[in-house]
C-alpha cells in the first residue's frame, strides 16, 4: 500500500481543509512533518488511524469518550457542528496482480439524532458498493486492527514496550493477529460452548441448576471482564495522554532552567572543589618557578657557559701538561745523548718535541673567565638535559591542568548564572509536580485494573474447569448411550488438536520472526557483539537475549537508549515478519534517545522501515545534523504551523529553519 494523500476538514486542530501529498520518490521514502507540541502531529496519526478502522481505531487523547462522542468532540471547534468533519485517504494496493486506485472518506456530522456517521469508498474513481458496506471486514481482512501498532505508532509506545511489564502481551497479541490465531481462539471458545449446550441437555433437574448457576457465575465474569478491559483501554490512553502532558510540563521546567535549579546546590559544591583544585594548582605552579625553572629563560646561556667551562678545563688541562712535558722532554734528550744515535737525530727529535711544546704554550696561556671547577660542565649539562625539560614538562601540565579548570569553572559559573530565582520557578515546578502526581495516580489506577483483570483471568479459569467438571460422573452416565457423547468426545479431541496447532504453528513462524527481530537489533545498535541471539517462548511470548558469552542477559543490563532500540527492532522484525507492504508512520520518533542512538535511527532505521515513512517530529528531534544526514530520503516535508489565537493548524510545505 501507497498513501497518496490525506485531507483533513476541520478535524481536531485542523480548521478548514488541509491536504498533503504523501506520495513518496523512488529512493527518497520519507514524508517529514514538523510541528510543535500541540500543534496537531499526533492528531495526523490519530486520522490515518480513524480513516481505517473507525471505532476500532487506536487514538491517542479518545479518553473516556464513547466512540460517537469522541467524533463530536474532535469537530473543529468554531466550526459549525452541522457541516461536520470529514478525512480522506488516497492510497493505492495491489489486487490480483493489478495496482488499484483507493479514495476512503470517513465523514461525520451533527444531526437530529446525534452524531451521524458515513463511510464511502471509491475504487479507481468509481464508488464502490461492496467495499463501502463492508469496509470493516475489507481493512480486517488486508491489514487486522490488532497488528495497526507495528505500522503506526509513537515514542509512547515505544517506551511502553520497552520499559512496561506487558511486552510479552504485546508480543502475543502480535504474532496471534500476524498467524491468524484468533480465528483458532474463536473456534476453540465455540467448541467449548458447543461441549456445554450438549451437556446441558440430557442433565436433571438438580444438575441442569447446578449448571446454570456455574455458568451465570461465569457470565457474571465475563461481564466484569468486559468491563476492566474498557475500563483498562480507557486508563492505557489517558496514562499514555498524562504522561504526554508530564512530558510538556518537564520540556518547559528544563526550559526555564528547573533542572538547574534542583541541581543549584550541587553546582555550587562543585564549583567550590573546582576553584580549590584550581587553588592548589596554582600554589604548586609558583612552588615550580621559585626551582629552576626560570632558567628556561635562558637556556641558550646555559649552553654556551657550558662550553665555555669545558674549554677552560681543556686550557688548566694544557697549563699542568705543558710542564710536565718540559720535563720529560729534558730527560728525553738527555737519555737520547747518552745512547749511541747520531747528533742530527737528536736535533731532529728535539725540534719535534719543542713545537709540540709550543702549540700547547698557546692554549695554556688563554685567559680563564670562569675559573670554575671542573664539575660545572657536567652539572651544566644535567640541568640542561635533565632538570629543565622534566620542569617544562610539569610546568606544561600545570598550565593545561589550571586552562581545564578554568574552562570548567567557567562552564559551572555560566549555569550558575543561568538559575533562576525560586520564586520565577516555583510556579513551572509546581505545574510539573501536579502534572507528575496525575499521572503517578492514573498509573496506579492501571495497574490496580490490570491486577483485577489478571484475577478475574484466573477465576475465569477456575469457574471453566468447574463447569468442565461438574457432575461429570452423573453426565457420562448419561450420555454413554447417546449421540452427544460421541459429539463431545469428538469435540474435545478437536480443542486438544487446536491447542497442539496453535503452539506448532507459532513455533514454525516464531524463528523467522526472532531472526528478523534480531536483524533489525543488531542494525540498530551500536554495540555489534553485545546481543548474538533473540528468542520468544511460543507459549508465553516472552523475549529473552542471549549475550556474547552465550549467557541470559537480563534487560535490566541494557540502558534505556538500548531498550527503546530493542522495542523498536521487535515491532519492526513483526512488521517485516507480516509480509505486509504497508507505510510506517511514526510520531515523535527520537523521544529521549541520547545522540549516539538517534544517529543509528536516522541512518539505519527510517530510510529502511517502509517503502514509505511518514515522521512527526518537533523542532528538537529532526533538525540539524540529523536533518542533514535524513534529508537524502525524504520527499517531501510539511510544517504544521498552529496559530495560538485562533487554535488552527495548517498544513504547509517547508520545514523548520535550519
Amino acid at each position: 500500500m501507497i498513501l497518496d494523500s490525506i485531507v483533513l476538514e476541520n478535524f481536531g486542530a485542523y480548521g478548514g481543509r488541509q491536504e498533503a501529498e504523501l506520495t513518496p520518490k523512488d529512493g527518497k521514502p520519507i514524508i517529514l512533518f514538523g510541528g510543535m507540541n500541540g500543534g496537531g502531529k499526533t492528531t495526523l496519526l490519530d486520522a490515518v488511524q480513524l480513516a481505517f478502522y473507525g471505532p476500532k481505531a487506536c487514538i491517542s487523547n479518545r479518553g473516556q469518550l464513547a466512540y460517537k462522542e469522541y467524533l463530536r468532540a474532535s469537530i473543529h471547534r468554531g466550526s459549525d457542528m452541522g457541516e461536520g468533519a470529514c478525512i480522506t485517504l488516497r492510497f493505492r494496493r495491489i489486487m490480483q496482480g493489478e495496482t488499484r486506485h483507493f479514495e476512503l472518506q470517513r465523514y461525520w456530522r451533527e444531526g437530529v439524532k446525534g452524531i451521524e456517521e458515513t463511510v464511502r469508498v471509491l475504487r479507481d474513481g468509481m464508488l464502490d458498493d461492496v467495499f463501502t458496506d463492508h469496509w470493516e471486514e475489507a481493512i480486517e481482512a488486508y491489514l487486522p486492527s490488532g497488528i495497526a501498532h507495528l505500522f503506526f505508532f509513537d515514542g509512547e509506545q515505544i517506551k511502553e514496550l520497552a520499559t512496561g511489564g506487558h511486552a510479552a502481551e504485546i508480543l502475543g497479541t502480535a504474532i496471534h493477529s500476524l498467524l491468524g490465531l484468533d480465528l483458532v481462539d474463536r473456534l476453540e471458545t465455540d467448541l467449548k460452548l458447543f461441549e456445554r449446550r450438549k451437556k446441558a441437555e440430557g442433565l436433571d433437574a438438580e444438575a441442569s441448576r447446578k449448571l446454570t448457576q456455574a455458568r451465570g457465575e461465569l457470565d457474571e465474569i465475563d461481564s466484569e471482564q468486559e468491563e476492566v478491559a474498557m475500563a483498562e483501554g480507557i486508563l492505557v490512553n489517558e496514562t499514555g495522554r498524562l504522561a504526554k502532558e508530564m512530558r510538556l510540563k518537564e520540556d518547559l521546567f528544563r526550559a526555564e532552567g528547573g533542572e538547574l535549579y534542583l541541581r543549584r546546590k550541587e553546582l555550587a559544591d562543585e564549583l567550590d572543589k573546582l576553584r580549590a583544585n584550581k587553588t592548589s594548582a596554582e600554589a604548586q605552579f609558583r612552588e615550580l618557578v621559585t626551582g629552576p625553572l626560570p632558567l628556561l629563560q635562558v637556556e641558550d646561556l646555559l649552553g654556551e657557559t657550558e662550553q665555555i667551562a669545558r674549554h677552560e678545563s681543556e686550557v688548566r688541562r694544557a697549563s699542568i701538561l705543558l710542564n710536565v712535558l718540559e720535563s720529560r722532554d729534558y730527560e728525553v734528550i738527555a737519555s737520547l745523548k747518552t745512547e749511541n744515535i747520531s747528533g742530527q737525530s737528536i736535533r731532529t727529535v728535539t725540534r719535534i718535541l719543542a713545537g709540540d711544546r709550543l702549540r700547547r704554550a698557546g692554549l695554556a696561556k688563554e685567559n680563564l673567565i670562569l675559573d670554575a671547577d671542573d664539575d660545572l660542565a657536567p652539572r651544566l649539562a644535567h640541568l640542561r638535559g635533565t632538570v629543565l625539560p622534566l620542569a617544562k614538562q610539569q610546568a606544561d601540565d600545570f598550565v593545561a591542568k589550571i586552562a581545564a579548570l578554568d574552562e570548567k569553572i567557567a562552564r559551572l559559573e555560566g549555569e550558575l548564572a543561568l538559575v533562576p530565582t525560586a520564586e520565577r520557578i516555583a510556579e513551572v515546578q509546581k505545574l510539573l509536580e501536579v502534572a507528575r502526581k496525575a499521572y503517578r495516580a492514573k498509573l496506579a489506577e492501571l495497574e490496580a485494573i490490570q491486577v483485577r483483570k489478571q484475577a478475574l483471568q484466573r477465576q475465569r479459569a477456575a469457574a471453566e474447569v468447574r463447569i468442565d467438571k461438574l457432575d461429570e460422573r452423573d453426565m457420562d452416565a448419561k450420555f454413554t448411550d447417546d449421540d452427544r457423547h460421541r459429539m463431545l468426545k469428538h469435540s474435545q479431541r478437536a480443542r486438544e488438536t487446536l491447542g497442539r496447532f496453535r503452539i506448532r504453528i507459532v513455533k514454525r513462524h516464531v524463528a523467522n520472526m526472532e531472526t528478523l527481530m534480531l536483524e533489525s537489533f543488531c542494525k540498530l545498535l551500536r554495540k555489534k557483539e553485545l546481543v548474538t541471539n533473540l528468542s520468544i517462548n511460543p507459549e508465553t511470548f516472552e523475549a529473552t537475549l542471549t549475550g556474547r558469552n552465550g549467557k541470559i542477559l537480563p534487560f535490566e543490563r541494557l540502558s534505556a537508549g538500548e531498550k527503546q532500540l530493542l522495542a523498536t527492532s521487535l515491532l519492526w522484525g513483526l512488521a517485516r515478519a507480516s509480509g505486509r507492504p504497508m507505510p510506517t508512520i511514526i510520531d515523535t520518533p527520537l523521544g529521549r534517545l541520547d545522540s549516539s542512538h538517534r544517529r543509528h535511527l536516522i541512518e539505519r532505521y527510517f530510510p529502511s522501515a517502509s517503502h514509505q515513512v511518514l515522521l512527526l517530529s518537533t523542532d528538537e528531534e529532526i533538525v540539524g545534523p540529523y536533518y542533514k544526514a535524513l534529508r537524502p530520503f525524504i520527499s517531501k516535508s510539511y510544517l504544521l504551523a498552529h496559530d495560538e489565537s485562533t487554535g488552527q493548524t495548517q498544513i504547509q510545505e517547508g520545514y523548520f529553519e535550519a
